[in-house]
């Protein structure tokens, strides 16, 4: 979209779809006038027919849509229009979204119910509006510069629609180190930026207006019994479940053999029909959760799938970097991809269990929230007071109970915004120590993540569970699993749907209070009894298994030759950007057998980054091995 009258360049526009044909191979579109064009590639889930297909225009043609992702409530509010007087040509939900904004406008944007990157034109009011889902499921780049809006839901694909190439921003760097992910709205370059979730974005020709429609409340608890959560929670699930099974392709499950992926696969089977589940293990690499998986198969009686595969990371690496678009270092990205690529064999929709872990808390840092509020509760403020000068140097001791006492006291001993980005991203100071090039690191005023500060400060729980819960639902979800999830698995042109992220399960847990959610301090306390009525407790009731790879041994072994030519070559020191003699040697203590692998494996990813989209002689195409 253009201010004004310059007219927009359609053939950039054509270049960015065609950029993108992995999420939507079923077919493509373009809307174009003077000053507005829209593409768009269509993966076909709802109403197959070419009626369904976008962009989607109106009757009148005053309203254009486009839009990536299930609206799970569609069927509702299709009887709502109708009653309303509206009419359909499609059973899609895509025409659902067109008509609702005829009706109400933009607020129809808080009645949708799913997962949405939304761009409607509205051509009489000449607005474009961005509309993004409530916990950032699907992504939207935007660039507003020049009196030109240029969005996409990739950002390589965003830039081959800029006029010119973005700058790097300097500021990115450190909180992609301590971070692994870019965080919060900002990117990798100056003046692109990501459509908050659960907001809507305004442009037209006076400027760019937001608004953002949901944040689930965490400040009123209910009164109520574990029994009676258990009732209100269960029908839920099921709903949940059962909307996103509306499909008129093959759908099937990931199934880890973990608690969230085991109660979401339950409800499936309860519906009726036999339940395709994919389990990948990754023999060589340590990675076998198939013995877990294979047991809740055979109690559901689902049609599984255990692939062994061997993965070749220094062939997918360098494709890896160029679909996620910037620097993305969440290594379980590797083993994502691999699942999402063996189960579109079968398969164009995978549910899933992201989001069990945000609701019901699964991560160490939950935990240690909670035991900052049992802490609270029986220590008085005058002693913790007291305490507060000895974390510093408890913090400092070796390994062992005085560390971690001093460690917890810095994090968790007093409400300090400041002490936000901890939670989910690793110390600033430890992460960042040596690693900058020192004239670098001057120009800099090292910011930490905005974003995560204002969540923390402005969470509205009265405990410090409730605050963490409310962080990692506006910064580690949407910074980094939903991307890690989208990318993996629309780059096999695969579509993954989270019943446990429903936002009416999120609000209804963030009523319960926190010596519920985790009783006796055990983590996900509510949803492993609820899934133990359907799963064998030996499955629930085990140690939790990240889905990781192996990284320090094949920085150790496979990796090692092509990670040390690439971190130690010219090219890095040029950049002035890192510090080539700290890098040197946490390689050389690797090697010898301490544990750098996250901070290599992040160093590793920023390198490639660069060498593909700004010296742009790296391709997708290569392995590790032929980087020079």
């Amino acid at each position: 979209m253009t201010r004004g009258s310059t007219p927009v360049d359609s053939g950039r526009v054509l270049a960015m779809r065609d950029d993108q044909r992995h999420r939507g191979p079923d077919s493509d579109g373009l809307y174009a006038e003077t000053t507005v064009a829209l593409g768009f590639n269509r993966l076909a889930i709802i109403d197959l027919s070419p009626a369904a297909n976008q962009p989607m225009r109106s009757d009148d043609g005053s309203v254009v849509l486009i839009f990536n992702g299930e609206i799970y409530n569609f069927q509702d509010l299709r009887a709502r229009l109708q009653g309303l007087g509206r009419t359909f040509r499609t059973r899609s939900d895509t025409e659902v979204i067109l008509e609702g904004y005829r009706q109400w406008g933009p607020d129809v944007f808080p009645m949708l119910h799913g997962m949405f990157a939304i761009a409607l034109w509205d051509a009489g009011a000449r607005r474009l509006h961005l509309v993004r889902d409530r916990f950032g499921k699907k992504p939207i780049f935007y660039s507003d510069r020049n009196g030109e809006v240029v969005f996409a839901s990739e950002l390589h694909a965003l830039l081959r629609g800029l006029s010119s190439r973005p700058e790097v921003d300097p500021g990115a760097i450190p909180l992609y180190l301590v971070y692994r992910v870019v965080p919060g709205t900002t990117s990798i370059f100056r003046g692109v930026q990501k459509v908050p979730p659960a907001t809507c974005l305004t442009f037209d020709a006076q400027g760019a207006r937001a608004w953002r429609y949901f944040r689930p409340s965490f400040a009123v608890k209910r009164p109520r019994s574990e029994a009676e959560t258990l009732e209100e929670l269960e029908p839920l699930l099921r709903d949940a479940v059962r909307r996103r099974l509306i499909s008129d392709v093959p759908l099937g499950a990931f199934l880890s053999g973990g608690v969230d992926s085991s109660i979401v696969t339950a409800f499936m089977a309860a519906e009726g029909g036999r339940v395709r589940t994919f389990t990948v293990s990754m023999p060589s690499a340590g990675i076998d959760e198939g013995p877990y998986a294979r047991l809740v198969a055979r109690h559901l009686g689902t049609d599984h799938n255990d692939l062994a595969i061997e993965p070749h990371t220094s062939e997918i690496l360098p494709r890896l970097v160029w679909h996620y678009g910037e620097p993305f270092a969440d290594s379980s990205a590797v083993p994502s991809y691999y699942v999402s690529e063996a189960a579109r064999r079968d398969v164009t929709v995978a549910l899933n269990g992201d989001g069990g872990d945000e609701s019901f808390t699964g991560y160490h840092w939950h935990l240690a929230a909670r035991c900052a509020d049992v802490y609270r509760g029986l220590v008085p403020g005058p002693l913790r007071q007291a305490l507060a000068p000895l974390a510093p140097p408890l913090a400092r001791a070796g390994p062992g109970p005085a560390r971690a006492l001093g460690k917890f006291l810095i994090r968790w001993g007093n409400r300090d915004p400041r002490r936000a980005p901890w939670i989910w991203g690793l110390s600033p100071e430890a992460d960042l120590d040596g690693l900058l090039d020192p004239a670098f690191a001057k120009t800099l005023s090292l910011r930490l993540d905005q974003s995560a500060q204002e969540a923390y400060a402005t969470a509205d729980g009265a405990e410090e569970l409730d605050r963490a819960l409310a962080l990692g639902l506006e910064t580690y979800l949407p910074d980094d699993l939903l991307v890690k999830m989208d990318i993996a698995s629309m780059a096999h042109s695969l579509e993954a749907r989270s019943p446990l992220l429903d936002h009416r399960v999120v609000e209804l847990m963030a009523t319960v209070p926190g010596d519920l959610k985790m009783k006796r301090l055990e983590p996900k306390h509510l949803l492993k009894k609820l899934a133990s009525r359907f799963v064998p407790p030996s499955v629930i009731y085990r140690r939790k298994q990240g889905f990781a790879i192996p990284v320090a041994e094949w920085l150790r072994g496979p990796l090692w030759p092509a990670t040390e030519r690439i971190l130690t070559g010219p090219r890095l020191k040029q950049r002035g950007i890192l510090n080539g003699e700290r890098i040197a040697a946490l390689l050389r203590e690797h090697a010898a057998g301490a544990d750098h692998q996250a901070i290599l494996w992040t160093l590793l990813w920023l390198e490639l980054w660069f060498r593909m989209f700004v010296d742009g002689d790296l391709t997708r195409d290569q392995t590790l091995d032929e980087v020079a």
